[in-house]
């Protein structure tokens, strides 16, 4: 029987962070330092996580390796939700996670289809989908990140009994197309951020989020709010800063990053990626985005 406490659809609103996984020198997933953010996070108020989406590494991650972190994520009994992403690019794979997912409280899954087969038909898509429907024990969000991966047209979604999508695609009225047909949408994006707030989505999956959750809570709040003096400057400055974490690979950035912030030693990302440079500062950016380190994390940083 699947645990109580899983939220239900009405229940996935506001600010989720598409958490990150950091890995040891040895190429395994740091568990402690893992749980250690996951638990800094819901210490910040963020209604909720996203283990193993585009910057949590998800495809770079084998199946056990999810599975026991998410047994271990759930033992901890966090203060906010937890929303696994399914990115296995097989069928069987991701069956078997959504499996491994709805046998606890996980308050839905972020589905992506099958990156490699382009172009992919509507009928393909339904025929991965619909499976996926059915073995799931809780919300299906299915991920649009058509940059990456198979673009999702909004007829399968407004067909399907699914929750809605995780919108990174962010193409001119996509999401008003599924919110008008009754479906949901989380922004995947702090890119123009204001607009897509406000033009009714239920929150958003932010990468940002690792680093500087209290401000991302803010601009979610003042979205709310509908306090526009506030909130288009502020998303103005966080499209900035998602700015300076590209220019190298993001996950390693936002590692630097979030290690700054509290001090748990984030570790590496895992090949293909590759690290920032050992010059790379992360206070700038800190400072940039209005928040203050952990100043024993730069103590450390400077002594190695």
């Amino acid at each position: 029987m699947r645990p109580k406490g899983a939220g239900m659809p009405s229940d996935i609103r506001g600010v989720y962070v598409a958490n990150l996984t950091p890995f040891a020198a040895s190429g395994e997933i740091d568990l402690a330092a893992y749980i250690a953010h996951a638990e800094w996070l819901a210490a910040r108020g963020v209604h909720g996580i996203v283990p193993f989406g585009t910057n949590g590494e998800g495809p770079s991650v084998a199946l056990p390796e999810k599975r026991r972190v998410l047994e271990a994520l759930f033992a901890r009994r966090l203060t906010c939700q937890v929303l696994p992403a399914v990115m296995q690019g097989n069928l069987p794979d991701t069956l078997e996670l959504v499996r491994a997912a709805s046998e606890l409280p996980a308050a839905a899954v972020v589905v992506l289809p099958p990156y490699y087969f382009k172009p992919l038909s509507a009928d393909g898509l339904r025929r991965f989908i619909e499976p996926v429907l059915e073995t799931a024990r809780m919300p299906v969000i299915l991920y649009h990140i058509p940059k990456y991966a198979v673009p999702i047209p909004v007829q399968v979604i407004i067909d399907l009994p699914v929750w809605g999508v995780k919108d990174s695609g962010g193409e001119p009225g996509y999401a008003e197309t599924l919110l008008a047909a009754g479906k949901r949408v989380l922004v995947g994006t702090e890119d123009h951020l204001w607009g897509r707030l406000t033009g009714g989505a239920q929150g958003l999956i932010s990468a940002l989020a690792n680093v500087i959750p209290e401000r991302i809570l803010e601009i979610y709040s003042l979205a709310q709010r509908g306090n526009e003096e506030q909130g288009r400057p502020l998303a103005a400055l966080l499209q900035e800063v998602r700015a300076k974490t590209k220019e190298y690979a993001a996950p390693a950035v936002l590692k630097l990053l979030a290690q700054a912030r509290h001090g748990v030693p984030m570790g590496l990302v895992r090949p293909p990626l590759t690290a920032a440079p050992d010059a790379y500062d992360p206070e700038a950016i800190l400072h940039l985005a209005g928040v203050a380190g952990d100043r024993s994390a730069k103590d450390r940083r400077l002594e190695a």
